[in-house]
């Protein structure tokens, strides 16, 4: 890209965090998506909107809840509306429910859970391939499903012009499960105090390691150079 902006990856960081509770196992509450591909026999099976969890260990209630079981994007109900009060809107929303908490945490279990909901990012982009140093070992041009050496990318290059200036957005062909974002959603993280975010540079290099990068660090340094 040749402007200035900084692009990140963002997800949960339950595996740094085992203070907070995640979801486990998913019920469906709407039809499911269930899908063989014809052309390379891969397969696709997640609930279409609603869905209930079943969350276990932890001893809080996280604003970013992970789930174990299908890497959907679960955010609270206080991101949320942060979120449309901060006019980012490039997203749509499904009802998470709750059906069973296990933990032996009893400030957990006697803690009302915020209400939760799955999130689907609309903002997109295209991600160059080449650029990302990922050779393709194998795509289905009919499912898109996709295969790369290294299979899991270190750092990712968007294609010149493919951003659609989201503040939120994904690459629907490629990474669809992937989420990306400007400096906007850090920084309302970093300012509202949101639990459970990790970010860390698109380009990379990523480091699985470590809790990602320290926001609050991050955004004095860009306060600082401006």
């Amino acid at each position: 890209m040749k402007d200035n902006t900084s692009f990140f990856i963002f997800s949960d960081n339950t595996f740094h965090s085992k203070r907070y509770t995640w979801a486990t196992s998913i019920i469906p509450r709407s039809q499911m998506v269930n899908r063989r591909c014809h052309y390379c026999c891969a397969v696709e099976k997640y609930p279409s909107g609603e869905l209930d969890v079943i969350l276990e260990n932890g001893s809080e209630f996280p604003d970013m809840l992970g789930c174990g079981a299908y890497p959907f994007l679960i955010l609270s109900e206080r991101v949320i509306s942060t979120l449309v009060a901060e006019r980012i809107s490039a997203f749509h929303t499904f009802s998470v429910g709750i059906s069973e908490i296990r933990s032996k945490s009893k400030i957990l279990m006697e803690t009302n859970p915020p209400k939760y909901y799955r999130v689907e990012i609309d903002g997109s982009c295209q991600i160059d391939l080449k650029a990302s140093a990922l050779e393709v070992v194998r795509y289905c041009p009919e499912c898109h499903h996709l295969v790369t050496n290294p299979r899991v990318p270190n750092g990712l290059q968007i294609i010149s012009g493919s951003w659609d200036k989201s503040d939120v957005f994904r690459d629907v062909q490629f990474y669809p499960r992937i989420n990306f974002c400007n400096e906007s959603l850090p920084g309302i993280v970093n300012r509202n105090k949101f639990t459970n975010f990790r970010f860390e540079f698109m380009q990379g290099p990523w480091n699985l390691s470590t809790k990602g990068l320290n926001i609050t660090k991050l955004f004095k340094q860009l306060m600082e150079s401006q």
